[in-house]
C-alpha cells in the first residue's frame, strides 16, 4: 500500500515539475524535433512531388504559375517605379531579380505547441541573421520572418510582435500594423487629421525594407481616435491558421524621396490586380 502511495506521489510531483517548466520543455522539444520534422518533411515533399508528377501535375503547375505571375506583377510594379525614380535622381537604385529576391519557403513546425503564431521555416541557409523579412501567403501579407541562429522563425500576423509599415485608404495614410489575433491587426500612429473610414483597404508601404509596396494586408473595420493619432482596426486577408507555404521577400528596392515635397515619388493611381 505504501509503495502505491509513493508511486502516486512521484507521478504528481513529476507532473508538477513538467507543468512549471512547460515553456522551457516546449522550446527544447521544438529544437530537438526540428531535424526529425525536417527529415519527414523532405520525405513528404518527395512523395508529393512524385504524386504531383504523375497524378496532379497539371493542377499543381497551374496554381504555382498563378502565384508566380501575381508576384511578378508586384515586382514589375516595383521596377516601373524604379524607372520613374531614375528620371528624378542620378542616385544608384537597386534592381530587382525576380528569381532570387523573392523565394518560396515552407513551414516546418510550430515553435510552441500552444502558440499558432510562431513557426519554424525552411530557407534559412541563404538569409542574414537578425534581418526582418516579409512573408507573403499567395498574394497577401502574412507575417514576418527573422533568422535566429540556425533557424528561420516566422511571426504571423496574429502575433503582437509582428509589426510593419502600411498605407491606409485612397490617400495612403501611413501607419504601423501590429498583430491582435488570427483575424485582426491594429494600425497605429495614423495622423489624427487623416480621413480614414470603415471599408478602406490597407496595403504594405514598402518603406520599412520588409515588404514590397502595395501588398494587400486587410480592410478597416473600426477607426479609433487617440489623443495624438488614429488607430484603425483591420480584418486581415491572410489565413494564418494554415501556414503551409510562403513567399519570403529577401530584398526590397531603395525608395527615393523628392526633397522638395518630402513625398515618395510614386504612381499612387496604379494598382495591381491578380
Amino acid at each position: 500500500m505504501n509503495k502505491k502511495l509513493i508511486f502516486i506521489a512521484l507521478i504528481i510531483l513529476s507532473s508538477f515539475v513538467v507543468f512549471q517548466k512547460e515553456d522551457e520543455f516546449q522550446k527544447e522539444f521544438s529544437f530537438i524535433s526540428i531535424p526529425i520534422k525536417r527529415f519527414f518533411l523532405e520525405i513528404e515533399n518527395s512523395l508529393k512531388g512524385y504524386v504531383n508528377t504523375y497524378i496532379n501535375q497539371i493542377e499543381t503547375i497551374k496554381r504555382l504559375k498563378e502565384e508566380n505571375i501575381l508576384l511578378r506583377k508586384y515586382l514589375y510594379h516595383q521596377e516601373m517605379t524604379i524607372e520613374k525614380l531614375e528620371n528624378y535622381s542620378k542616385s544608384k537604385v537597386q534592381k530587382y531579380d525576380a528569381n532570387s529576391d523573392v523565394i518560396r519557403i515552407q513551414t516546418i513546425s510550430y515553435k510552441k505547441l500552444n502558440d499558432f503564431s510562431y513557426i519554424y521555416l525552411t530557407g534559412e541557409g541563404t538569409l542574414k541573421d537578425d534581418k526582418i523579412y516579409g512573408l507573403i501567403q499567395r498574394d497577401v501579407a502574412a507575417g514576418i520572418a527573422i533568422k535566429n541562429g540556425e533557424h528561420l522563425e516566422g511571426i504571423l500576423l496574429s502575433n503582437e510582435k509582428c509589426q510593419f509599415s502600411t498605407f491606409v485608404g485612397e490617400d495612403r495614410m501611413p501607419g504601423i500594423a501590429k498583430g491582435i489575433d488570427e483575424k485582426r491587426m491594429e494600425v497605429n500612429f495614423i495622423p489624427k487629421w487623416s480621413k480614414i473610414s470603415v471599408g478602406d483597404k490597407v496595403i504594405t508601404s514598402g518603406l520599412d525594407n520588409i515588404f514590397l509596396a502595395n501588398i494587400p494586408v486587410g480592410v478597416v473595420s473600426e477607426v479609433v481616435t487617440r489623443s495624438t493619432y488614429k488607430t484603425a482596426i483591420i480584418e486581415t486577408y491572410a489565413d494564418v491558421l494554415h501556414p503551409n507555404y510562403f513567399y519570403l521577400v529577401k530584398k526590397v528596392p531603395i525608395h527615393i524621396y523628392d526633397t522638395n515635397t518630402t513625398l515618395l515619388i510614386n504612381d499612387s493611381n496604379s494598382s495591381i490586380k491578380g
